[in-house]
């Protein structure tokens, strides 16, 4: 019982010495940056698989506010029109583009966190940069692919394949834990792999606070801004994007809060 009080007083107190709230600020404006070239590019993409992007934004409208998801679904309607071709090149540029600097400011967060800088050369840097970029870009489309892929996707592959029954329960509970599990691989590569510490690093603890506290987090704050607070009274017609805006703003604290705990749980393993 004393080693979790002594934790969540070593968050709350790295919380204010490391400027968790400026630090979310600026990844909330980065994540939003990358968050509409990376639409273009799904858009695109599913539409040559006979893919609606809706359906998508469906699957996960329980984690996000109302108001945010009409703003993306107008997004959508805006772009939908557009030649499919020139979509995947643009959205494909602009996301490589945005999540760069969006990983940039990630990456350094997480060096806050540990009390680091950035002990690499710039050739190594630099393919870190890349190589999280892909990894997150790569997750991001995985984590919303997985839930479309329902029983369209079985009676699709059943047409070349006899597929057990068995099989086909498992996959359809498989779907919808995969978005975790591909969360949780994400964030423990780069709790692993950004920072440098000389002895075993922990990861998992860090991981799993991330993942189900961002799950918590998007479930309370949607109910939140759905059912109680009214941001469109206070704010007008930009309510939608500072609804949006308050949900990435909590998931980059969230992020960077289990790199903390982590942090934290290393430094009393090896006092």
């Amino acid at each position: 019982m004393k080693t979790v009080i002594f934790v969540l007083k070593e968050l709350s107190r790295r919380f204010n010495d490391h400027q968790l709230q400026l630090t979310g600020s600026s990844l909330a404006y980065f994540f939003l940056l990358a968050l509409f070239p990376l639409l273009i590019l799904l858009n695109a993409l599913l539409g040559l698989f006979g893919f609606a992007m809706n359906d998508v934004l469906i699957s996960i409208a329980p984690l996000i506010p109302n108001s945010a998801f009409e703003i993306l679904e107008s997004y959508l309607l805006s772009i939908s029109n557009y030649d499919n071709t020139v979509l995947i090149s643009f959205g494909f540029l602009g996301t490589i583009f945005t999540t760069s600097i969006a990983v940039t400011s990630l990456m350094n967060a997480i060096y806050r966190a540990y009390d680091q800088k950035n002990h690499r050369s710039w050739l190594a840097t630099q393919g870190l940069f890349i190589f999280f970029t892909f990894l997150i870009g790569i997750s991001l489309i995985l984590t919303l692919l997985f839930p479309l892929l329902g029983q369209g996707f079985i009676d699709f592959i059943s047409q070349y394949v006899n597929i057990p029954q068995s099989i086909i329960l498992i996959w359809h509970v498989f779907r919808w834990v995969a978005t975790p599990i591909i969360m949780m691989i994400t964030l423990a590569a780069l709790y692993k792999i950004v920072p440098y510490t000389p002895y075993k690093q922990t990861i998992w603890p860090g991981t799993f606070f991330a993942v189900f506290g961002w799950l918590s987090m998007s479930i309370f704050l949607s109910f939140y801004i759905n059912q109680i607070a009214n941001f469109s009274f206070v704010y007008g017609s930009i309510g939608a994007i500072i609804a949006l805006l308050i949900w990435l703003f909590f998931t980059g604290i969230i992020i960077i809060l289990g790199a903390e705990l982590n942090d934290i749980i290393d430094h009393l393993k090896n006092v």
